[in-house]
């Protein structure tokens, strides 16, 4: 089965490529190599190494059709994790993170819906930052909705879930 990953240089792309080639997937990664996540020498970053040559490495962008086109040709599943990182900065680049984060993913689905292939699933992944935490069961069966952690939790590294004071 053939699987294309968008964004999959990046930290969440790269561990799933990894995963799916132990399983015997052909996998294929689009990718623009952000300076802001590769640095200066994208094809020599640490996450890039661990893809490269293992992978079909396709250096494109989500914006742009063409790239859209040529990665999912004989794709038979699509893995949508492309987008710009940075929630301070979406807010002072907003066009920006907007054509990223969500016109290309109308784009992607459009191109899908509208040319001929053969993608027959696509996962669409999001972020907490979009859809916040949720409730959650603790282990006794109690339901809890997580409250914004405080800036001393954060600074102590509590990231789970906190209730009750806790």
């Amino acid at each position: 089965m053939n699987i294309l990953i968008t964004g999959g240089a990046g930290f969440i792309g790269v561990s799933l490529a990894l995963k799916l080639l132990s399983k015997n997937f052909n996998v294929t990664v689009l990718d623009n190599l952000s300076r802001q996540i590769h640095g200066d020498d994208p094809t020599n970053s640490p996450l890039f190494i661990q893809i490269k040559d293992k992978v079909n490495f396709i250096r494109g962008d989500v914006r742009d059709t063409n790239d859209i086109e040529n990665a999912i040709k004989h794709q038979d599943i699509i893995v949508h994790l492309a987008s710009e990182t940075g929630t301070g900065q979406s807010m002072y680049e907003i066009k920006r993170y907007v054509d990223v984060n969500v016109n290309c993913t109308a784009k992607l689905l459009d191109v899908v819906a509208n040319t001929e292939n053969k993608v027959k699933k696509i996962v669409i992944a999001s972020s907490r930052s979009i859809y916040g935490e949720g409730k959650y069961k603790d282990n006794n069966g109690n339901v809890f909705y997580p409250e914004i952690r405080t800036e001393e939790q954060l600074k102590k590294g509590v990231f789970d879930p906190q209730h009750n004071g806790a």
